[in-house]
């Protein structure tokens, strides 16, 4: 497979923290960086590029380079009008979660991407942990059945707003509630605050009959394992504790499975499968795992929760 000729715009701590370091495990090659600050592009180009040029205008960047793509690594309300200039200008794009700071946003994005023809992929890492994708090949076997419910556990200690807690850090257990066990139904919510933190009781319908809960807040504390999932079939359940250790119980065998290499590696996290994914699906010309199309249900997640936090009904139904 030929290498995806990629930029990069951004160069900020969250980005050099994760996604650069993840970028050499795909069929990529970074082409050029450029950000604002441009010591940060120089600094990333030397650590993660080898050869890669360095840009303070992106516009420079697009008209010097021969580019295919565009990794754009920012806030979603900041990146909102890159992406959707890259998307125009031609480029297939590949953005951290969230995928904007709205529902409608979101949907605003999609259409500039199929209107143009373009990939835009979303980065949650999570669907592509060691953990989750070892989850997904056991609740697969027929062995397993049909799932009958899911838990989800995603804590953090303090996280700005409610709001902010909701768009930016639960945001992956809406993403993954839904990649394990389908799309979402209806959604019952239950929340409180407690000096500006809140903390979320989730009750869901899937279209498939089954049902989940999620255990949400912002009450715990840093740098403590965030998450941890239960997915429970016919006489057999995985437990995720974390993003890679997996429990296998069975009738006749539990099974197993420990990880202690770092925690930071792309490969365990999700980081550098992803970007594997987002190069395959553009040489294949097909819609990515974590599309923007398809994370318009999870915005549709997010959002229901969002309402119950505002004020709204308690129950929200997604058909609507």
């Amino acid at each position: 497979m030929e290498d995806l000729r990629v930029g990069f715009l951004g160069a900020g701590g969250f980005a050099t923290h994760t996604i650069y370091p993840a970028l050499h495990f795909a069929p990529l090659v970074l082409k050029a960086i450029c950000d604002m600050d441009v010591e940060k592009a120089d600094r990333n180009a030397k650590k993660f590029g080898g050869s890669t040029n360095v840009y303070e205008d992106r516009h420079q960047m697009y008209q010097s380079e021969d580019l295919e793509a565009i990794v754009i690594s920012m806030g979603p309300e900041s990146r909102l009008p890159l992406v959707i200039e890259a998307l125009e200008a031609g480029y297939h794009v590949f953005t951290p979660k969230p995928p904007a700071a709205s529902l409608e946003a979101t949907i605003k994005l999609a259409d500039v991407a199929r209107a143009n023809n373009r990939k835009l992929m979303i980065n949650f890492q999570r669907r592509f942990s060691i953990g989750v994708r070892s989850a997904i090949e056991i609740i697969n076997q027929d062995s397993f059945g049909q799932i009958s419910q899911i838990f989800c556990s995603f804590c953090s200690g303090t996280y700005g707003t409610p709001q902010i807690y909701l768009l930016d850090f639960a945001i992956h257990h809406f993403d993954l509630i839904r990649h394990l066990g389908g799309e979402v139904k209806t959604v019952s919510t239950f929340h409180n605050e407690i000096d500006g933190q809140g903390s979320f009781a989730v009750s869901v319908e899937f279209e498939s009959g089954a049902v989940g809960i999620m255990q949400l807040n912002s009450q715990r504390l840093w740098r403590r394992n965030y998450d941890r999932i239960e997915i429970t079939g016919q006489g057999q359940y995985v437990v995720l504790d974390g993003l890679w250790t997996i429990q296998h119980y069975a009738e006749n065998q539990n099974t197993f499975t420990d990880n202690f290499s770092d925690q930071r590696n792309g490969e365990l996290t999700g980081d550098g499968v992803s970007l594997t994914e987002f190069v395959h699906a553009i040489r294949e010309d097909r819609e990515p795992v974590a599309s923007i199309h398809d994370c318009i249900g999870t915005m549709k997640l997010y959002d229901a929760v969002l309402q119950t936090q505002q004020g709204g009904a308690t129950i929200v139904s997604l058909d609507q």
